[in-house]
Order: C-alpha cells, then sequence, then structure tokens
C-alpha cells in the first residue's frame, strides 16, 4: 500500500467498519448508502461524498455534482464511471473491494483524446459515523492566533457532540488572570469535526457564554473609522485614566473600578458574547485572529451570544473551529476597538449540513439565527460592500427556504428588514442585515424547504 492509502485509510477508520451484506452468498459485501472517496491532490488529499448503490451486479448513483454514476460488479471487482461530464471526459473508477473498503485507481480521459489525461490512487469507504455523539470537558493546553487549517486539531469531536471549554481574554488572560498566550485574540482550538468536508455547511450551537471573572479591560478611545478625521484629532485624553471594569456577576453588571466624577453611577448589564468564531479559511489561507471574511473569524458581533445558532461554510475537510475573543458587553461597532474584555467559559454543541457539492459553497457567508432573527453576516473592506453581501446573503436565504419571486421578496425586505453595525474595527467591518421571524410565521412555507435550516 503506497503513502496516500496508508495515510487516508487511518482517516478512514474513523467512519466505522460496518457494513450490510447486499449481494448473494459468496460476493464482497458492499452496502447503499453515502461513500466517501479520497483521492490524493498534491502533498493534501481531496475527499468527497458519492451516493452509490449496489444491486446485483449493477452500480447506480450519483457524484458530488450530482452527475450519475454507472458501473458493475464481477466478484470482488468494482468498476464505475461519472456520466455527463460538460466537458465530455470519461471519468472512471476500477477497483477492488475487500472488508467493505474499495481501493483502485481512478482514469480521466479528454473527450475525443486517445489516451488518459490524469490517472490516481483512490480509497473509498461507506460514510458511517464513528461513534454516538458524547460530551467533551476540554482545557486547553495552548492557544492560537491565526485561523488556519495547518494547526493540529486539538480535539476531535463528531456531529451531535458537546464542548464544554473557556477561553482566555484577548489579551491572554485566564480566569484568575494569568497570563496564557500572547496578547492578539488568542483563540481556543481548532476543533476537527468528523465527516465535515469542503462545501459542507457547520451548524454551531453556543448552549452556554457565561462570564468566569470579575473584571474586564475595555478601551478608552473611539476608533478613528467612525468619527470624522477633524474630530478624532481633536479629542483629549484624561491622564491616568484606567478602562478596566468591575463585574459583578450575581447583579449582571459591570461599572467602572476607578470611574471619574461623571461616571460615578454609571453602570451596565453585562451581555457576554464570543467576538471570534470561525473555521479554517478557503484555498489553504491563514488569517490573524484579529480578521474576519466569510470563514467567520473575528466578526465582533454582539449577538453571537448564548442562545445564537451560527451557520459557517465549510472549505477543509474538518472545518477546523475556533472559538475566542470574550466580551462582557459590546456596544455595536465595537467603538472603541476592545470592548470589554475577558476569558470566557462556553459550552457548544456541532453539526454538519452536507453540501449539494464540493465546488459551490452551501452558503457563502456566515449566518446566525436566534428566537427572533434570521441574520447574514457581510464582512468586507467597505461597508458599503458589506451591506451588499449581507443584504444580498438574506435574499438568498428567504429565496431559497420559501420558494419566494422578486417582487414577493421585496416585499417582505421592504417592510421587515433591519440593519446592525456589528464590526467598525480592522481591515473588515461587517454589516448584519436581519429578519424578525415574527415576519417569517405569516408566510405559507413549502413543503420541502431549502438547504439551510430554520427554526
Amino acid at each position: 500500500m503506497n503513502w496516500f492509502l496508508t495515510a487516508v485509510l487511518t482517516l478512514f477508520v474513523l467512519c466505522g467498519t460496518t457494513v450490510h451484506a447486499q449481494q448473494p452468498p459468496g460476493r464482497t459485501s458492499l452496502a447503499s448508502g453515502t461513500w466517501l472517496i479520497a483521492m490524493p491532490a498534491g502533498a493534501d488529499t481531496n475527499v468527497f461524498r458519492f451516493t452509490l448503490r449496489f444491486d446485483r451486479d449493477s452500480i447506480s448513483g450519483a457524484n458530488t455534482d450530482g452527475l450519475p454514476i454507472q458501473g458493475r460488479l464481477r466478484g470482488d471487482s468494482v468498476n464505475f464511471e461519472v456520466m455527463g461530464r460538460r466537458d465530455g471526459a470519461r471519468v472512471q473508477f476500477l477497483g477492488v473491494a475487500n472488508d467493505g473498503v474499495i481501493r483502485g485507481i481512478r482514469i480521466e480521459t479528454p473527450k475525443g483524446a486517445p489516451a488518459p489525461s490524469q490517472r490516481g490512487d483512490f480509497l473509498a469507504r461507506q460514510d458511517i459515523p464513528s461513534r454516538a455523539p458524547k460530551l467533551h470537558s476540554f482545557s486547553p493546553q495552548s492557544f492560537h492566533r491565526l485561523f488556519s487549517g495547518t494547526i493540529p486539531a486539538a480535539l476531535v469531536i463528531v456531529p451531535g457532540d458537546t464542548v464544554r471549554t473557556w477561553t482566555v481574554d484577548a489579551g491572554g488572560r485566564d480566569s484568575t488572570g494569568q497570563s496564557r498566550s500572547r496578547p492578539g485574540n488568542p483563540l481556543t482550538g481548532p476543533f476537527y469535526i468528523d465527516g465535515a468536508l469542503r462545501g459542507d455547511m457547520l451548524v454551531v450551537r453556543l448552549h452556554r457564554v457565561r462570564l468566569n471573572r470579575d473584571f474586564a479591560l475595555a478601551g478608552d478611545e473611539i476608533i478613528g473609522n467612525a468619527i470624522t478625521a477633524d474630530y478624532y484629532s481633536a479629542l483629549k485624553g484624561i491622564p491616568d485614566f484606567s478602562g478596566r471594569w468591575r463585574v459583578d456577576r450575581g447583579k449582571g453588571t459591570a461599572m467602572l473600578e476607578k470611574p471619574t466624577p461623571a461616571l460615578a453611577n454609571y453602570t451596565v448589564p453585562v451581555r457576554p458574547m464570543l467576538g471570534c468564531i470561525g473555521v479554517a479559511p478557503p484555498g489553504g489561507q491563514a488569517f490573524a485572529s484579529t480578521e474576519s471574511g466569510v470563514f467567520g473569524g473575528n466578526m465582533d458581533y454582539n449577538e453571537i451570544r448564548e442562545g445564537v445558532t451560527l451557520y459557517l461554510p465549510v472549505f477543509q475537510r474538518g472545518a477546523m473551529l475556533f472559538i475566542g475573543d470574550g466580551h462582557a458587553l459590546q456596544g455595536d461597532g465595537e467603538l472603541t476597538g476592545d470592548a470589554l474584555e475577558t476569558s470566557m467559559d462556553v459550552e457548544f454543541s456541532v453539526e454538519v449540513v452536507r453540501g449539494p457539492n464540493s465546488f459551490r459553497q452551501l452558503i457563502y457567508h456566515p449566518r446566525a439565527e436566534n428566537d427572533q432573527f434570521l441574520m447574514s453576516i457581510g464582512i468586507h473592506g467597505d461597508l458599503s460592500d458589506a451591506l451588499r453581501q449581507a443584504t444580498t446573503d438574506l435574499s438568498v436565504w428567504l429565496e431559497t427556504d420559501y420558494k419566494l419571486k422578486s417582487p414577493e421578496l421585496a416585499s417582505i425586505l421592504g417592510t421587515s428588514i433591519r440593519y446592525d453595525v456589528a464590526d467598525l474595527v480592522g481591515s473588515q467591518v461587517s454589516i448584519v442585515a436581519k429578519m424578525p421571524k415574527s415576519a417569517l410565521r405569516q408566510l405559507t412555507r413549502p413543503t420541502q424547504p431549502g438547504n439551510s435550516p430554520t427554526n
């Protein structure tokens, strides 16, 4: 067995080994259903989902793009072909089945070509959950300041698992105030979600986002992005002003530890949230934990809190989920650059919604929902473009789930859409377009909704 098959077999062992015989006695046991097919791609390995049906001597099904599959079974030989490629190429999988695993070669021959242009190994195993979901108590030992798919997984979890863990604050301090990492939004994770593939959608449910210490640290200047240049240059500071806040977890309030006379009675209700939650970015990219994008990241949206469900596109196998940057409270836009930064206890669970194929994302931008709203998060270097992204994505979401035509969509958005300015800090800014569920409950929903789950 070559290096590729050795490496991939280790991965596929996680998918389980139980298969159900569907062939006559004496034939290799293969089960109809969803199969994971792995193929080398340079130094990496691409994994795709195929639907395969084994019926006596025939094979049928579809690939990740929905193209039909046809083939034959002869003893242990498994040969099938992907039909109907737009480029007319012939794509064949020629393999041998043994103990529920198919190993062989993939051959691609361009239309009209006398010989194949590509040839490579493949390994296939039925997509079976590796185990039942369970609860993990995870205490991080190290933290990362990058959203990257190259960082080794801190914990492998399966869809349905629940994780109890904690985060440090943006400066790297834990619940005792001890420094555990260099500053810059250190992240807990990454969590590898077994079975998540490129093109899927990761569903993250935040069950608990709770304060675990009695102080927070905040900025004391308004960021320049939010005000005019002349006003920014005219602002005057206060000598020895302290941005340290005292948090009363029992009362659920916070106030400055050393307030000025003007702020002596200024008390705010805490509303814990996570500033950072994201997956490995697309194309093998890596971004600082202060950045955000289609992968989520440092979105600093104050509605990403306990009780919210977040939807993120998956760009690589395992998704690689990171969390961090807890805030006891943050106003819209994070106008001081640092909200009430603190450490946090977090409990979350994950699910995976399978994408329609490997190349068109199920969703294109982060989404969220709570009991009241559906929320599409537009992230861009320009606030106007972020607004367009958010509005477009929310429109697509409603169009897909409710099968709405343009005039119907316009009627709903024109009367009910709301916007939040989520984040004005850093190279990327974000706007959230949101739709009240009270408005959606008045619509007649089709029997078979679209891909994005809503409550």
